[in-house]
């Protein structure tokens, strides 16, 4: 298997042709179209109604991007509440998207998209950085589970060390039984020079960002290439030494991953509650300042 390469459609399970029937995309989409499409008339007709009845509309659209901002934290809260049947994860999700879709049109309709005032302008700023971080993190997490799953079996991040750790010991020991006899010096050279610091050290920061297979690559082309110096039990240990090199790189590729997938929901989250406090601030100063709701 190549490194990291994205699994065929023959190697994912195929859905049920039941499940497949209940859940169509095509008319999910048009579903979801629609409700947005009569979501955005109601609003439209609201902020018309309140202009009519000689209402200040900025406050009526901030009210509804408001009510639409609390109900987005609800993925969040949903997420950390367990043993209550509020349903599945995935439609909340849904919804979450659904939301934020609104939550943007709603935003223009309040603000448009150029702001004038230092908290205006900030608002503004982190609004477009929580838009983007959270179409960065749904896009990462609709792609990870088929990256996970070119990388072997799946494991937790939480059990990823000690498996590391074994992998460790493993290599240790396939080394110093090639350092036991000269027909098999070169893997246990190799190991000194190259594969003790892979498996000792944690990958670099830009592996983190962008994990890919050039050093698994190199490393195993280095330990082919030692092939010619060693008999047949020599190649034995070359090959107990390369199933070692891919699990080692398989763990640090899964744990990249699931790395980056809680990182962009933490960041989505930490901008989210940046944007509440100041938006908070922005509503008290609206209702002291303005005569007019």
């Amino acid at each position: 298997m190549s490194a990291y390469g994205v699994s065929s459609d023959s190697a994912i399970p195929k859905a049920d042709p039941i499940a497949r029937v209940a859940s169509n995309p095509i008319r999910d989409w048009v579903f979801r179209a629609s409700l947005l499409v009569l979501s955005v008339a109601v609003l439209l007709a609201y902020r018309y109604w309140r202009e009519s009845q000689l209402g200040n509309e900025s406050f009526a659209t901030g009210y509804i991007l408001s009510a639409i901002c609390l109900a987005l934290l609800s993925l969040g809260l949903r997420k950390r509440v367990y043993g209550v049947a509020l349903g599945p994860v995935a439609s909340w999700q849904q919804a979450h998207h659904f939301l934020g879709t609104l939550c943007l049109i709603a935003y223009v309709l309040h603000a448009g998209f150029l702001t004038n005032g230092w908290l205006e302008s900030l608002l503004a700023i982190l609004f477009w950085c929580i838009l983007t971080s959270g179409f960065v993190s749904w896009y990462v997490n609709k792609r990870s589970p088929r990256l996970l799953q070119a990388a072997g079996k799946a494991i937790l991040s939480s059990e990823i060390p000690s498996a590391k750790q074994e992998l460790r010991d493993q290599a240790y020991h396939i080394a110093l039984r090639a350092a036991g006899n000269t027909r098999w010096s070169a893997v246990a050279d190799l190991y000194r020079s190259r594969l003790e610091p892979f498996f000792q050290k944690p990958r670099s920061i830009w592996y983190r960002i962008s994990p890919n297979g050039r050093r698994r690559r190199a490393l195993l082309a280095e330990l082919d290439a030692s092939a010619r110096y060693l008999d047949a039990a020599g190649l034995k240990l070359q090959q107990e030494m390369r199933r070692c090199i891919e699990r080692r790189d398989d763990l640090d590729f899964q744990l990249a991953i699931q790395q980056r997938i809680r990182f962009w929901a933490a960041f989505h989250s930490c901008l989210m509650g940046a944007f509440f406090v100041v938006a908070i601030f922005h509503i008290l100063i609206a209702h002291l300042f303005s005569s007019h709701w």
